[in-house]
């Protein structure tokens, strides 16, 4: 058994595996919907070079890796969490910057999160049937029971409740706003790396929450990132409509 996960690995992340997920294997709709994400990154962040005269390339480049990530994970490819990976550590000093911390403890549970999700998504993919010619994989979805509905539920909301404090105490500029994307990020980490349909939703809310938590750090202390990261969050609040409407098509399929 450990020398099939081996190969499964090996098959899924060898480099030219990498590549072929993130060049080949796209449809029309989801070539144009990628086109569309970065160009609403890049246009939001053209505007904040435009206001501010700061080239922000490593917000940039950090929105653009989670893009492709966000992306990959919409389409079911398992590659997305080689991608996230990068994302992940990236991110980190841009919100320690903006003193965003919980943030940065929320990009160090990312990191952690990609090898969950590797070994999670492992054994669990099937042959891409959305294109005749494709020999790619894509992970097997599933919905939420209603008894699990219910204890996610109270679950956040003492969870929210906790990290807030913990925020307001270490100093956070917004610490039950970041407190919020913190909680729901976690949870909806956890529910995709389940590989649960509903985490879309979850991401839905996330990435809206962090608009205004970006948008905040814009207004309130004219932080050099926030046009980078504002464009990316509003990139991702696009794709998790469209990540609703995939994984519900992956999870009919069943």
């Amino acid at each position: 058994m450990e020398n099939v996960r081996k190969n499964d690995f090996w098959r899924y992340f060898n480099p030219v595996n990498i590549v072929k997920e993130l060049l080949l294997g796209w449809t029309i709709p989801e070539a144009i919907l990628l086109i569309v994400l970065v160009f609403l990154q890049g246009a939001v962040w053209g505007l904040g070079v435009m206001h501010t005269h700061n080239f922000d390339w490593f917000g940039l480049a950090t929105g653009l890796m989670n893009i492709i990530t966000v992306v990959l994970v919409a389409k079911g490819r398992i590659t997305n969490y080689f991608w996230g990976l990068v994302y992940s550590v990236m991110y980190m000093p841009l919100a320690f910057q903006s003193q965003l911390f919980g943030e940065v403890a929320l990009s160090a549970f990312w990191v952690v999160m990609q090898f969950v999700g590797i070994i999670a998504w492992l054994g669990f993919m099937k042959r891409d049937t959305s294109t005749e010619k494709s020999d790619q994989a894509v992970v097997t979805t599933k919905y939420m029971s209603r008894k699990q509905w219910l204890f996610v539920i109270p679950v956040f909301l003492v969870l929210l409740a906790i990290v807030g404090l913990i925020l307001e105490q270490a100093g956070s500029r917004q610490p039950y706003m970041d407190g919020m994307t913190t909680t729901i990020s976690m949870g909806a980490q956890i529910l995709q790396t389940a590989k649960f349909a509903e985490s879309w939703y979850a991401w839905l809310l996330f990435d809206i929450v962090e608009l205004i938590l970006w948008g905040r750090a814009w207004t309130g202390h004219a932080d050099p990132s926030a046009f980078a990261m504002l464009g990316m969050n509003l990139a991702l609040t696009v794709n998790a409509i469209y990540g609703i409407v995939q994984w519900r098509k992956l999870t009919k399929k069943e």
